[in-house]
């Protein structure tokens, strides 16, 4: 199926399973969390194993800063909310 899109050029049809609502004010970068070398799986589980991807981790704010502790990340505030 992901290959019939490729040959067709065209992109695949994702439905979002993480995301933040507006009213969190949450804007979120993937590229810095890819240069610091997270693995994909600390934050979105092993959607590498799953037939089709399900939310297995929650994005609590306690999640993220638990996290940034670990990795010496900034906890400012302003680095995730606007």
């Amino acid at each position: 199926m992901i290959r019939d899109y490729a040959k067709r050029g065209e992109d695949l049809p994702w439905q979002r399973v993480y995301g933040f609502l507006d009213e969190s004010h949450i804007r979120f970068n993937h590229a810095p969390h890819i240069r610091a070398k997270v693995d994909c799986a600390t934050c979105h589980g092993d959607v590498a194993s799953m037939t089709v991807a399900e939310r297995v981790v929650n994005h609590t704010m306690g999640f993220c800063i638990e996290c940034h502790k670990t990795k010496q990340a900034s906890n400012d505030c302003l680095v995730c909310h606007f």
